[in-house]
C-alpha cells in the first residue's frame, strides 16, 4: 500500500483504513489559565498566574484535520462518512500523528464533512484535546527503532536498582519532563523513599506515586532499604 502521511484515532489510520489523504492540518496550543489581580496604587497587574502552582496550568489545545476522500462518489459517501462518524465522532481518542511518532495526544473528535461533485468530498476531523502530548513510551518499554525520533526523541531506559546500604540512603536522580504523570515504583520489598524532605513508605510490589509531583529537570529520590527497584516515568511537552 502507497506510503502516506496520515493520522492515527486509536490505532485506526487515516489513509490505510479510510482512504483520506491530508490536505491540511492544525495544531493548536492551549490558552495558559492566567490570573491578575488589580492592586490599587499598583502599576498594570500583579501577575499570580504561578504562585499557586509554582507552574503554568494550561486548559484544552485543538487539533483540527482536513482531508480528501478521493474516488468517492454520491452513493459511497453516506457508507464512508458514517463508518468514520461510529468510530470517533463524540469519543475520546489517542491521536498519533505520522509525522510525530514518538508523541500521542488524547482528546474528543468530532467530524464535519461536504461533498460539491462526483468525485471527491471533504472531510474534517476537529479534536479537544488535553494539553500535553505524551511520549509512546515508559522507562520500561522495550523501544521500536522503526517509529522513533533521533532529532526530538528520548530514551530512557530503566534498570533495576539495588537498594541495599541501609540505614544510609542511596540517592538516585531522575529528569522529568516539563509535564509528568505520577511515578511508578516496583519494590522487591518493603522500604522508604523520600523525596524534597518528605518520606514515604514503599511496600513490595507496585507503588503509585500520586502524593508528589516530580519537575522538570533532575530529581533526587532517596531510597533506604534492602532490595530493588524498578522506577517507571512517563511524560509529556507541549
Amino acid at each position: 500500500m502507497e506510503n502516506i502521511t496520515g493520522v492515527s484515532f486509536d490505532g485506526v489510520h487515516s489513509y490505510k483504513d479510510w482512504g483520506l489523504k491530508i490536505k491540511s492540518m492544525k495544531i493548536g496550543f492551549p490558552d495558559v489559565k492566567d490570573s491578575y489581580v488589580d492592586v490599587p496604587g499598583m502599576n498594570g497587574l500583579l501577575d499570580l498566574t504561578e504562585v499557586q502552582n509554582t507552574n503554568i496550568v494550561y486548559g484544552m489545545r485543538t487539533l483540527e484535520f482536513v482531508f480528501d476522500a478521493r474516488n468517492c462518489s454520491y452513493k459511497n459517501w453516506p457508507r464512508l462518512i458514517s463508518k468514520i462518524g461510529e468510530a470517533i465522532h463524540g469519543r475520546k481518542k489517542k491521536i498519533e500523528l505520522d509525522i510525530d511518532p514518538s508523541y500521542s495526544y488524547e482528546g474528543r473528535c468530532s467530524i464535519d464533512t461536504a461533498k460539491t461533485n462526483e468525485i471527491a468530498a471533504e472531510i474534517s476531523i476537529t479534536c479537544s484535546c488535553y494539553p500535553y502530548k505524551i511520549v509512546n513510551y515508559t522507562d520500561g518499554d522495550e523501544w521500536l527503532w522503526d517509529p522513533f525520533s533521533f532529532v526530538d526523541g528520548f530514551i530512557r531506559k530503566s534498570i533495576w536498582i539495588d537498594i541495599k546500604n541501609a540505614p544510609e540512603w542511596t540517592i538516585v536522580s531522575i529528569k522529568g519532563w516539563p509535564y509528568n504523570e505520577p511515578l511508578r515504583i516496583q519494590a522487591t520489598s518493603a522500604m522508604k523513599l523520600k523525596y524534597k524532605e518528605i518520606t514515604y513508605d514503599l511496600v513490595k510490589g507496585i507503588n503509585m506515586m500520586t502524593q508528589f509531583d516530580i519537575v522538570e529537570g533532575i530529581n533526587e529520590l532517596q531510597f533506604q532499604g534492602s532490595g530493588s527497584v524498578l522506577i517507571t516515568q512517563r511524560g509529556g511537552m507541549l
